[in-house]
C-alpha cells in the first residue's frame, strides 16, 4: 500500500499522524507527505505588519518558509518518509490582484475561504488527480479548527474525485473537544493504527523538530511534550476515517 498524507502546512501531518506514520514505515509501507501550502512568497511583496509579527513570534525572519521547510525535512527524516511541497504559499502570504493580503489577522485565518482562493482549489484538485498513483491511499485533514488552508486542502481533495480517508488535526482537537459531533457525521471509522511506545518516542521527536511553531500553540516545549504524552496515553493509535458513500 502506498500512503499519501496531505498536510496543509509543514507541520500538520506530523503533529496529527506522526506516530501512525512511523508504525506504517516499520511495517514496510511506503509513505509520502505532501505539503499543500509550502510555496515561497513572491519576492516582490512587502511583508505586512501581521506577517512580521508572526515571524517574530516564530523566531524567524525573511527566510521563514525556507527555515520551516528545513524543520519539516528534519521531522520527516525521523519518521523515514519523503516529503513533497506544492507551490501554493501559506495563506498569510497570499494576495489579491491589487496586492492586498487576503488574510491579515488571526481571526481571518479561521474564517471563510477567500473567493480568490477557489482558483487554487480547482488547480490543486487537478494536480492531485494527476499525481496520485493508482491504488494509493490518499488521506486529508478533516478541517477541525476551520483554518483556511485546511479548508482549501480538503475541498481540493474532495473535488479530485479520488477515494479519500481523513485524519483529525492536532492540536485543534485539543481546543475543540466536541469536534466528533460535527466532523464525523457523514463518515465512519475506517482503520486504527496502534502506536507503540517506540512509535510515540519517534513521533514526539519529529514533532519537536518544528521549533518555530511551539509558541503558536504551547507555552513551552515541556507543555507540548505533556500534551502529546497525555493524548497518546488516552489514544494510543492513529485513527483514520473513510467517507460514507
Amino acid at each position: 500500500m502506498y500512503w499519501i498524507f496531505l498536510s496543509p502546512h509543514y507541520d500538520d501531518v506530523v503533529f496529527s499522524c506522526g506516530g501512525g506514520i512511523w508504525e506504517l514505515r516499520q511495517a514496510g509501507q511506503e509513505v509520502e507527505v505532501w505539503t499543500i501550502c509550502g510555496g515561497h512568497p513572491s519576492e516582490q511583496i512587502n511583508f505586512s505588519p501581521y506577517i512580521q509579527t508572526l515571524h517574530r513570534r516564530w523566531g524567524l525572519g525573511q527566510q521563514a518558509v525556507a527555515l520551516r521547510e528545513a524543520e519539516d525535512t528534519q521531522a520527516l527524516a525521523v519518521l523515514q518518509v519523503k516529503g513533497i511541497s506544492f507551490p501554493i504559499p501559506d495563506c498569510i502570504y497570499r494576495t489579491s490582484r491589487n496586492g492586498q493580503f487576503l488574510y491579515n489577522s488571526d481571526e481571518s485565518l479561521f474564517g471563510n475561504l477567500h473567493s480568490d482562493d477557489f482558483a487554487f482549489v480547482q488547480t490543486l484538485s487537478e494536480q492531485l488527480t494527476q499525481k496520485t498513483p493508482a491504488g494509493s491511499r490518499l488521506i486529508c485533514p478533516l478541517g477541525i479548527g476551520n483554518h483556511v488552508d485546511h479548508q482549501l486542502t480538503r475541498l481540493a481533495a474532495e473535488r479530485s474525485g479520488l477515494p479519500l480517508w481523513y485524519y483529525a488535526e492536532i492540536p485543534y482537537i485539543f481546543r475543540h473537544p466536541d469536534w466528533q459531533n460535527e466532523f464525523l457525521e457523514a463518515i465512519f471509522p475506517a482503520q486504527s493504527i496502534p502506536i507503540s511506545e517506540a512509535g510515540f518516542k519517534h513521533w514526539l521527536q519529529a514533532v519537536c523538530a518544528y521549533r518555530s511553531q511551539i509558541s503558536t500553540f504551547w507555552d513551552s516545549l515541556e507543555a507540548l511534550q505533556q500534551a502529546f504524552a497525555s493524548h497518546w496515553h488516552a489514544n494510543p493509535e492513529l485513527r483514520l476515517w473513510g467517507r460514507n458513500r
